[in-house]
């Protein structure tokens, strides 16, 4: 988010965002390699999954995505950059290199058939799924397009909140294209969910970044920021509260919302997951808002600046290091898996630091 010179109370960079940011990449990193690991493989192949395996998915899921996708839309009310033009060009932007990072993705499993790695009747449906798959760099491009269009055509936040919901209740409805197996079924994808390499269909994900347009609003003009977030605190926990007890005696399986079901999102694992980080938010606020200057607040704020740079290096390093382990070094504990982790996020932040250093100054 950008700082800006209005009158509004809270117009400047608020630290507890870019500590959800912080986190959620620190999620994203855990849950990406964990899901490359021997550790996950095995629990698949066994179809048990242990309780240090479902806190990974939960971590990777809830505080990670969700938040991210939140705070992306309140960085759209905080940022200086926010025409209808400005929004669409780095909707392209992030649409272009979201494809871009598949098509790096796709090269080592086109090599893993080409070595035999994989069998031939596997070779092109994951080439497929890799080259097109919905990641969250096509959803945030999307997101970004969609509201170029709203701020283009004026619309309120209120109907842009309607049209928002009216969308994600529709794609619960719409059908699977090509058993979500076909090609052409990555590009229905873009919009509502086909199967699980359509992480981030637009229609079903969209919500998350409108309520955070809608919470950025608020927060923004709020003279008394401790009364605001218990506030959200109070909405998040009734928001969980209703919606794990509506679930309950639906007889669903709460932990299908952050493994199973999680990416193909309807109304009530939405506002389950939105209860999460409207929860979380507040606890953020509160453990940090106090916390001096040091090496936490520059790492956070580090690492929110760069959380796109960050994200794509950690699938640039993930994916190649992920098949070297299978081969050479299988992660299949814990604590190997935890190593892993901090040398992908470390090298992260040294390769980002490294070329930012690089970038000759703006005058």
């Amino acid at each position: 988010m950008e700082q800006h010179g209005t009158a509004l109370p809270n117009a400047g960079r608020q630290f507890e965002l870019d500590f959800a940011k912080f986190i959620a990449i620190v999620c994203m990193i855990l849950v990406h390699c964990y899901d490359y690991s021997s550790l996950y493989l095995s629990s698949m192949a066994a179809h048990v999954t242990s309780s240090w395996g479902l806190l990974i998915e939960f971590l990777g899921a809830q505080p990670a995505a969700p938040v991210f996708m939140f705070c992306m839309g309140v960085g759209l009310v905080y940022t200086r950059h926010n025409t209808a033009g400005e929004f669409a060009r780095r909707g392209v932007k992030l649409l272009v290199t979201g494809y871009l990072l598949n098509l790096y993705r796709t090269l080592f499993v086109t090599g893993g058939g080409l070595a035999g790695a994989l069998g031939t009747h596997e070779v092109l449906p994951m080439v497929a799924a890799f080259a097109l798959c919905v990641d969250i760099l096509p959803f945030a491009g999307l997101a970004f397009l969609f509201f170029a269009l709203m701020k283009r055509l004026n619309v309120s936040h209120a109907l842009a909140s309607l049209v928002v919901l009216a969308l994600l209740l529709l794609a619960s409805v719409l059908p699977t294209v090509g058993d979500g197996k076909a090609w052409y079924s990555y590009l229905a994808g873009l919009l509502w969910y086909q199967n699980d390499f359509t992480s981030f269909p637009l229609m079903q994900w969209l919500p998350f970044p409108m309520a955070g347009v809608i919470c950025g609003t608020r927060l923004k003009a709020a003279t008394d920021k401790g009364r605001f977030y218990w506030r959200m605190l109070a909405v998040g926990v009734a928001a969980f509260a209703v919606t794990t007890l509506l679930a309950c005696y639906r007889g669903d399986d709460l932990t299908t919302f952050f493994t199973s079901r999680y990416f193909d999102m309807n109304l009530l694992r939405w506002t389950w997951s939105l209860g999460i980080v409207l929860m979380l938010l507040p606890i953020y606020y509160f453990l940090v808002k106090d916390l001096a200057e040091g090496w936490l607040t520059q790492l956070a704020t580090f690492c929110s600046r760069n959380i796109n740079k960050i994200y794509l290096w950690q699938w640039i390093l993930i994916t190649p290091v992920s098949l070297l382990a299978l081969a050479l070094f299988p992660i299949d504990s814990y604590w190997k898996l935890a190593l892993e982790v901090a040398l992908v996020f470390a090298a992260c932040i040294f390769i980002v630091t490294a070329l930012s250093k690089k970038k000759p100054a703006r005058h």
